[in-house]
């Protein structure tokens, strides 16, 4: 008999909650005692993550059926936001299994050796006589044990074996259970039988109250002899967990059968990183020679398992590329403080996965409220002016037309008569050779009754009207080619779209009743032979009767009537258009509304809530240092060091209730997504402190600049240092612009300066893409707008903006215009500023200077320079400065 292995599983169902986020673990070797507590934290922190994780997503599918039930966005739309199946079901995992250590070894003494000190128990015997064991499952807080085969049947009966019986070890005889078959899984496929696929691992369980495992967390040991199906013992040890691979290296080096178990593992898992913990054979670890070391090290790289190049080097947040690396502890029993640090990273790496995938579903919503918002505000602006110019250029082209006729008629008589003239021998012969049924004819060729003889003359006349009908009408549209190419062709292609096509055959019917009325009737007084030469005679007799002047006058007065005709048509149709436009336009207003102000709102807010947790599981709360700056919405501190960024400012806002968290969180959105640009401050990160229950403030840490322009000027600057300075303005500014931004509070404090007095545009608590700005009144006093006041402004507020601005920076000083000085309260301010009070001139004002701002604040949005002029403007007076000064 040959021993098979069985996987076991050491477990705990019972659970602590914490809200310590802050751990440290200690580099030095340290007591079981520590080593538990530090594991607990890690273990306790993953389930707050965790906790979090779960709340965000069930915001974000509650605020998915909402757009969904509001058809702010089309269906399709809304497919893509949904987050999959297969990233729904990773997220699933994190909340309802648990962590579980899978513990794999060259053989089980190595397991039994690392577990025991994990543990810091002797719970699994260490015995060389025990070389083929199985896994194990423990359970806290009940003393106890069952054997089940992939959880369908018990073998053994825990309440009967251990009934008062009292034990801190598993008996070796539980460990092992006999059969009659061995394989290995990576021989010939001939050698391995069906019934070997079907073969089902036993699983003994341990439940025992072990401190370590009090929250949740299970070790798992796999069989020592793995010559079972491997990947059916993976199916089953990691069902229902997260897991946590860890090898243990017990021998100097891995052997073969080691390498390929290795090799066949990464085959079914490619992305599954593996912990290898070598521990030393004998009891005096410093006698190890570290060349069995370097040489597993060595294979491991071989395997694609380790790399020479460092893991921190590497993102792997990413979906294309592994979880996270795998690493190797050398003396594992002695470095547990790196085995918790392989823990600790590699339980983030969990976590920051499944709240990359609410920050990809989150920032592609916005995304498309921003596409669907440009694509309304477009609808709604550019419609009426589509229906407008189709009813001017209808209303021209319909005069072109009538004056265009009226202008042909002499040339229109000429074609006919050229007509008659071309076709005068044709219609003849047509005629002669024209077979008219219906008609009796006598021996002699007459006729027998008055009635044949008319019908005979109308079946000629209507022949030779019919040919010469289609003959004068393509000369007429070969000689007038643009009305019928430029002004008919487009008229008809109008109505074409706005009504169903007309009779074309009724009313080439009516043009020919209109053409016959022009013909003289013919009187005969006997009956002649109907003959060719009979024929002939009506056809001469119709063509020589014709009159050309009334013919072309008819022709010109049938295309007016037509025309004139066309035209009332368009009118009416064109009303109909307008009101069902207007109809659609309204609700898409209302639309829009909604996705300005409440859909984008409220996915920003889910967007910086995924974002600063992701930051705070990567990099933690940064800490605070002194206090540099205090603004009407919070407070700046010094940061030092922060995600790898040595110096830093932190702004802690506490929004103070929905619309101030709106406003931050799309501040935060719109500053995250802008490129990085160097006239614009850089935002390095975000981080949310739900420490304090009472007040959860959010920590926007950006890159640190030496002073704001406002302090700068108070010290007073070189002319050209401040001509340079709003040269970067302007350039930051026409960056937002480019990118549909408006900042709209451009004013002293928001220009930072550097230690080279380059400027940067921060403060982006009021940029919005203008296609979601829904006329808010924002900014500051007076570098406010006139238009402001109406709610409805476009970019060029930042324009006015600017021109305030630069009055500041050419009085090199921060004392408020005279003008403005004297207001004595901000509706006072206010009210002059719509009456047209702009700052005054100062005597040290140069005219190209002066003329810049004056025309930045013009009270008409459409007068005022585009920035691109501005700026080259203002490069035209620095250049001059530069000349001067040399």
């Amino acid at each position: 008999m040959t021993d098979k292995n069985r996987p076991m599983t050491i477990k705990s169902n019972a659970g602590k909650s914490s809200s310590s986020l802050s751990l440290s673990i200690n580099p030095l070797p340290i007591n079981s005692s520590t080593l538990t507590q530090q594991f607990a934290d890690i273990i306790r922190r993953y389930k707050y993550y965790c906790q979090h994780i779960q709340r965000l997503l069930k915001e974000t599918d509650k605020s998915y059926n909402e757009i969904s039930d509001t058809h702010v966005l089309t269906p399709e739309k809304i497919s893509k936001i949904h987050i999959s199946k297969s990233d729904r079901e990773y997220l699933d995992a994190l909340k309802t299994r648990p962590l579980a250590l899978i513990i794999c070894s060259q053989s089980y003494n190595g397991k039994s050796r690392f577990v025991n000190e994990l543990l810091n128990e002797p719970l699994l015997p260490e015995s060389p006589l025990i070389d083929k064991n199985d896994v194990v499952r423990m359970n806290h807080p009940v003393n106890g044990a069952s054997l089940n085969i992939s959880g369908s049947f018990e073998l053994i009966n825990a309440d009967i074996m251990y009934q008062a019986v009292s034990w801190t070890a598993v008996p070796r005889d539980d460990l092992v259970v006999n059969g009659t078959n061995e394989y290995h899984p990576l021989t010939d496929d001939d050698n391995i039988t069906d019934d070997y696929e079907q073969q089902e691992t036993a699983s003994l369980e341990i439940r025992k109250p072990l401190e370590l495992l009090s929250d949740d967390l299970q070790i798992v040991i796999t069989p020592s002899n793995q010559k079972l199906n491997m990947k059916q013992i993976y199916m089953q040890i990691t069902e229902n967990i997260v897991p946590i691979f860890i090898y243990i290296i017990d021998q100097d080096i891995l052997s073969t059968n080691d390498i390929e178990e290795l090799r066949f593992f990464r085959s079914i898992v490619p992305n599954e990183p593996i912990l290898f913990i070598r521990i030393d054979q004998s009891d005096n670890s410093s006698s190890m020679n570290e060349a069995p070391c370097v040489q597993t090290f060595r294979q491991l790289c071989d395997l694609g398992f380790l790399s020479l190049l460092s893991s921190e080097s590497n993102d792997n947040t990413s979906d294309t590329t592994p979880l996270f690396q795998s690493d190797m502890i050398d003396n594992g029993l002695l470095n547990f403080s790196l085995f918790l640090n392989y823990i600790l990273k590699h339980i983030d790496r969990l976590t920051i996965r499944a709240v990359s995938i609410l920050q990809r579903s989150h920032e592609l919503c916005l995304d498309l409220f921003n596409d669907s918002a440009f694509d309304m505000a477009r609808d709604i602006l550019i419609t009426p002016k589509r229906l407008s110019y189709a009813r001017e250029k209808e209303k021209n082209l319909y005069e072109s037309l009538v004056a265009l006729t009226n202008s042909k008629q002499n040339e229109i008589q000429k074609l006919i008569l050229q007509a008659v003239d071309e076709m005068h021998e044709v219609l003849t012969d047509e005629a002669c050779s024209l077979e008219i049924p219906g008609i009796e004819l006598t021996d002699q060729l007459t006729v027998k009754h008055a009635r044949d003889l008319k019908k005979c003359t109308s079946v000629i006349q209507e022949q030779i009207l019919v040919r010469l009908n289609e003959t004068i009408a393509n000369k007429l549209l070969d000689s007038i080619n643009v009305l019928h190419d430029n002004y008919v062709g487009t008229l008809t292609r109008c109505l074409f779209s706005l009504e169903s096509d007309r009779d074309d055959d009724e009313s080439e019917l009516s043009t020919s009743k209109a053409l016959q009325e022009l013909f003289r009737t013919f009187s005969w007084n006997h009956f002649p032979r109907i003959d060719p030469e009979f024929k002939r005679a009506v056809a001469l007799n119709i063509l020589n009767s014709l009159s050309e002047a009334k013919l072309a006058k008819s022709v010109c007065t049938q295309l007016n009537d037509r025309i004139r005709m066309s035209h009332d048509s368009f009118e009416t149709l064109l009303k109909q258009l307008e009101h069902r436009h207007s109809d659609r336009l309204k609700s898409t207003e209302d639309k829009q509304q909604r996705v300005r102000k409440e859909c984008t709102p409220k996915i920003a807010r889910l967007l910086l809530e995924s974002t600063s947790l992701k930051d705070l599981i990567q990099y933690g709360i940064p800490k605070q240092g002194r206090e540099i700056g205090r603004g009407q919405y919070g407070v700046v501190y010094e940061c030092k060091n922060w995600a790898n960024h040595q110096s830093c400012v932190l702004k802690s806002v506490m929004p103070p209730d929905d619309r101030h968290w709106n406003d931050l969180a799309l501040e935060f959105h719109y500053l995250r997504r802008i490129p990085e640009h160097p006239r614009i401050v850089k935002l390095i990160g975000s981080v949310i402190d739900y420490g304090d229950n009472d007040q959860t403030p959010v920590l926007l840490i950006m890159e640190r600049l030496k002073r704001d322009l406002y302090a700068a000027l108070k010290n007073r600057l070189e002319f050209a240092i401040r001509m340079r300075i709003a040269l970067d303005v302007v350039e930051g500014l026409r960056y937002l612009h480019g990118l549909g931004l408006v900042h709209r509070d451009i004013k002293l404090k928001n220009v930072l300066l550097d230690e080279n007095n380059r400027a940067r545009i921060t403060d982006l608590g009021f940029c919005k893409p203008e296609v979601m700005m829904s006329g808010s009144l924002v900014g500051t006093p007076i570098h406010m707008a006139p238009e402001l006041f109406t709610s409805k402004y476009d970019h060029t507020v930042d324009i006015y903006a600017f021109g305030i601005l630069f009055w500041y920076i050419c009085s090199n000083g921060v004392k408020l215009p005279t003008n403005f000085d004297v207001c004595s309260s901000k509706d006072i301010l206010w009210s002059a500023v719509k009456k047209g009070v702009r700052p005054e001139r100062l005597m040290d004002f140069s005219d190209e200077c002066w003329i810049i701002m004056t025309k930045c604040w013009d009270t008409q949005p459409s007068q005022r320079p585009y920035l691109g002029e501005v700026q080259e403007k203002i490069e035209q007076i620095l250049n001059n400065t530069r000349t001067t000064s040399v």
